[in-house]
């Protein structure tokens, strides 16, 4: 699926659902929210939380990704123009630190 045509699935499935979108700010805290279940899942199966519980890392990116998606449609942003833009940012300017990293223990 490209960027696109989940934006578009998730503008599908919202509309279908009759609610409509969340303002901005509130998707913002929910976007929060699912970056704090995205990590909290990948402490889990790191064994860095000391109860273990069932982790389901790929469905929380999974929520992460729908409600970016969301995000971006109510901003009207095109995920793939700022993905593409990022990408030229990353390669001017930080394609040595990422070596850098990659090379540190």
């Amino acid at each position: 699926m490209t960027l696109d045509e989940l934006q578009k699935t998730v503008d599908g499935w919202i509309r279908r659902t009759g609610g409509g979108y969340w303002g901005k700010f509130e998707i913002l805290a929910r976007l929060s929210e699912e970056l704090g279940e995205v990590a909290a899942a990948l402490q889990r199966s790191e064994g860095l939380r000391p109860r273990k519980v069932d982790v389901d890392l790929p469905g929380e990116i999974g929520d992460l990704l729908f409600t970016l998606a969301a995000f971006a449609n109510v901003t009207n942003t095109r995920l793939d123009d700022a993905v593409a833009k990022t990408m030229r940012k990353y390669d001017d300017r930080d394609r040595d630190a990422w070596q850098a990293k990659e090379a540190s223990p």
